[in-house]
């Protein structure tokens, strides 16, 4: 499958620096407008600064929540392809003492450009 180590190496950058609630890292890996789905309802991000706050919210409930760890438990790419894929990662956040906070999956749209992954849209599986 092609890009599948690249794609790892991506998504485990992504859950580190997430995690330590980096969002200005985090959201330069978004393109904007972004299209995120949650709870089955689109939320349409129109610029950069929408799509930072929303990752801040985000970043601050998991904190709050007391993740201090994202785990990849399992990912599954479908390349697009040699410019595009469709990943889907099993997260599981868990907290200081490596219990599970939270077990879920999204569902990621990515474009490759030169060496850069970027993130089109994402969709958190209920």
């Amino acid at each position: 499958m092609p890009h599948v180590t690249t794609i790892d190496a991506f998504f485990e950058r992504y859950a580190e620096r997430y995690m330590a609630s980096d969002v200005d890292a985090i959201a330069s890996l978004y393109e904007a407008p972004f299209l995120a789905v949650r709870d089955g309802r689109a939320i349409h991000l129109p610029g950069p600064e929408a799509v930072r706050e929303h990752l801040s919210g985000l970043m601050q409930a998991y904190a709050a929540a007391g993740a201090v760890r994202a785990d990849i438990a399992s990912l599954d790419a479908l390349p697009l392809g040699p410019s595009g894929a469709i990943v889907t990662v099993n997260w599981h956040a868990v907290d200081a003492d490596g219990t599970m906070v939270r077990d879920f999956h999204t569902s990621y749209h990515l474009l490759r450009s030169g060496e850069t992954w970027r993130i089109l849209s994402y969709t958190n599986h209920a």
